[in-house]
């Protein structure tokens, strides 16, 4: 892993150190940290799809009873983003990064200048301080700003049949954040180095920390209707998995920072596990026309833990249950869902536990637009407002679209191909 400091000041090492784990929780609260499968149907009706049908399957598996005799195979693919950087500390950090490589260049060839007279030293040593001005100017601007990106992505075929119904899915989901780590003694160092006419980049303090964690899935998945009444129909569901966490860690000194440092791609800034794990859905609809629904969902019955020993970093994905509830007819559909535990969580820091509600309506049997918004019970995370639309031309193919913003300037958006047979 990079180091986290080359100061010749031996003395600011440690409260270097200590500002970076301080900084830790506040990096930790703004990860959106929840378990689930990120698909656009979802998104756009304010991530409610406990109830929806067997298509939302990678949510419940108990909904792989929910589909019609003449569906026989379906193959969905889902990709999505997130990201909230309203301060542009991005952006920021590469601009301080290269305007710190073109003062070092100039006061590092102060030498080979041939001045003339001392208006041309002035002259000189005015740019030099204007650059300084500049670049901390930029520092300033995201101390301790926050970044936010996510991402999900995951595929899944269903073979529905009315004996037992099953699929097999792969699923990724991961959140990271960073921040910036301003270090008021960068000022005096490049005031220093044009008075000495010697700059190296490496005695900076400032650096950039990136947190974060990735859970990727790959298993079996299958439903099976329990009980058929005349007034309500209960189908149970499972899903056998195997699961691998990453957890990163990055600290980066701002001379040597990159866009790519807030990426869960290095793996010598990774730790890792992985093992089997199992979800269990229940899903009940009743109504003389079956327009009620309700749904139980707890995932990851098996306690993972994970530890990053650089910064002492532990994060637990625990069993997290859900309850969904909808109202559903023809040309529209009414749902709720809320988290009745908390999710997975950074050691020592405050879980999400979110509620959301969200419509769907249905236009010409084969569009559909969606509303919806979700809030965190906690108060951990931002509100988010969600749109989207479907079109599903025969009922064979499918594309599904949807959008979603929030506090903190957060944009994000999802896309779904589907194909039924």
């Amino acid at each position: 892993m990079a180091p986290f400091i080359h100061s010749p000041l031996k003395t600011s090492n440690t409260s270097i150190l200590t500002k970076a784990l301080f900084l830790l929780p506040m990096m930790a609260v703004a990860l959106p940290t929840y378990s689930e499968s990120f698909t656009a149907k979802r998104t756009g009706q304010g991530f409610t799809d406990l109830t929806q049908d067997f298509t939302s399957s990678l949510s419940n598996p108990a909904l792989l009873t929910k589909f019609r005799n003449d569906n026989d195979v379906f193959f969905s693919l889902n990709i999505g983003l997130m990201a909230s950087d309203k301060y542009n500390v991005i952006d920021t950090s590469e601009n301080i990064r290269d305007n710190l490589d073109v003062l070092a260049d100039d006061i590092n060839g102060m030498s080979l200048q041939i001045i003339q007279s001392p208006e041309q030293v002035k002259s000189y040593n005015d740019d030099l301080n204007q650059q300084v001005d500049n670049i901390i100017a930029d520092f300033e601007s995201i101390d301790g700003k926050i970044v936010k990106i996510r991402n999900g992505v995951n595929l899944q075929i269903i073979i529905p049949n009315q004996l037992f119904s099953f699929g097999l899915f792969t699923n990724q989901y991961g959140r990271i954040g960073g921040i910036m780590d301003y270090s008021e003694n960068d000022e005096k160092i490049l005031d220093d180095a044009i008075l000495s006419g010697d700059l190296d980049l490496e005695d900076l303090e400032s650096a950039t920390t990136a947190l974060g964690y990735s859970i990727a899935e790959a298993g079996f998945m299958a439903g099976y209707s329990a009980v058929t009444h005349d007034n309500y129909d209960l189908s149970i569901g499972a899903k056998l998995k195997y699961q691998r966490i990453d957890l990163y860690y990055n600290r980066v000194p701002i001379s040597e920072f990159d866009d790519d440092d807030f990426e869960i791609t290095d793996d010598e800034n990774i730790t890792n596990k992985s093992g089997t794990n199992i979800d269990l859905g229940l899903y009940i609809n009743w109504g003389a026309k079956r327009q009620w629904h309700a749904a139980l969902v707890t995932n990851n019955l098996i306690k993972k833990t994970v530890h990053h020993a650089e910064p002492n970093l532990t994060f637990t994905l625990k069993s997290s249950t859900s309850f969904g509830l909808s109202y559903q007819n023809a040309w529209v559909s009414l749902a709720t869902d809320i988290d009745l535990t908390d999710r997975e969580q950074f050691a020592t820091i405050t879980p999400s536990k979110y509620a959301g509600v969200g419509a769907e309506f249905r236009f010409y049997e084969h569009i559909q637009f969606r509303l919806g918004y979700r809030t965190d019970l906690n108060d951990v995370d931002d509100d988010i407002y969600t749109a989207g639309i479907g079109v599903s031309p025969w009922e064979v193919f499918a594309v599904d679209i949807a959008a979603f913003t929030g506090d903190s300037d957060s944009i994000g958006a999802a896309l779904q191909l589907s194909l039924k047979i």
